[in-house]
C-alpha cells in the first residue's frame, strides 16, 4: 500500500497543473464540462503543454546561470512552482483566445475553418451583436430590452434585461415600471436582434424614446 501511495503521489504532482488550468478554462468560459474521460484527456493534454513550457524555461534558466549570472535553485520546488504558474496563465489565456474568437478568426480568414471558438451558434449570436433584442415568447407576447446576460445554451438558462418594454400588437411600447426584468428560456420562442448598437448611454436613449 505504502509504495502504491509512493508511486501515486508523484504522477497527481505531474498532473495537477494540467488539472489547474483545465478548471481555470471551464469556469472562465460558457463550454460545457465534458465528461470524466474527457475532463482527464483535456488535463492531460494541458499537462503536455506545460512541462514542455517548464522544461524549456528550466533549460534556458540553467544556461543563463552558467553562461551568465544565476537567480537561484533549480530544483523540484522551482519546478512545480513554475508549473503551477504556468498553469494559471496557460489556462486564462486559453480562455481569453476561447472567449474572444481572435484564433479562429485568423484561421476564418486563412481558409483554414468556418467555425468560430464559441461554444455554440445560439452563444456566437449574443457574444458578437451587442445590441438590443425582441425575445418572442411562447405565448404570443413580445418583449424589448437590452440583454446584459442570457443563457450560454437554447435549452436552459434566464435572460436579464435591461430597460425592459413589452410591445403590443401594434408594434407600441410600454414600461411596466421594472429596471430589470429575468425571464426563463424556456419561456422564449425566438430572439430578434435590432439594429440598435452601442454603450449605455445609447441604451437609455433608445429605451426612452420606445417610451
Amino acid at each position: 500500500m505504502d509504495d502504491l501511495v509512493k508511486e501515486v503521489i508523484p504522477l497527481l504532482q505531474y498532473l495537477i497543473p494540467g488539472f489547474l488550468a483545465a478548471w481555470i478554462f471551464y469556469s472562465l468560459t460558457a463550454f460545457k464540462r465534458p465528461d470524466t474521460f474527457g475532463q482527464i484527456v483535456q488535463a492531460l493534454i494541458f499537462t503536455f503543454v506545460i512541462q514542455s513550457l517548464v522544461g524549456g524555461f528550466g533549460a534556458l534558466m540553467m544556461v543563463t546561470g552558467e553562461s551568465f549570472f544565476s537567480v537561484g535553485l533549480w530544483d523540484k520546488k522551482a519546478e512545480a512552482l513554475w508549473s503551477a504558474m504556468i498553469a494559471v496563465l496557460l489556462g486564462m489565456l486559453s480562455s481569453h483566445i476561447a472567449s474572444s474568437d481572435k484564433l479562429h478568426a485568423l484561421l476564418r480568414k486563412l481558409k483554414v475553418t468556418t467555425k468560430s471558438s464559441y461554444p455554440c451558434e445560439w452563444y456566437s449570436a449574443f457574444s458578437t451583436r451587442q445590441r438590443h433584442v425582441v425575445l418572442h415568447l411562447v405565448d404570443g407576447k413580445r418583449l424589448f430590452g437590452w440583454p446584459i446576460e442570457w443563457p450560454a445554451e437554447p435549452a436552459r438558462g434566464q435572460f436579464v434585461l435591461e430597460y425592459p418594454r413589452w410591445i403590443d400588437d401594434a408594434d407600441d411600447f410600454f414600461h411596466n415600471g421594472a429596471e430589470v426584468i429575468v425571464i426563463d428560456v424556456s419561456k422564449v420562442q425566438w430572439v430578434e436582434f435590432l439594429k440598435t448598437i452601442g454603450g449605455s448611454n445609447d441604451q437609455q436613449s433608445t429605451a426612452r424614446n420606445a417610451a
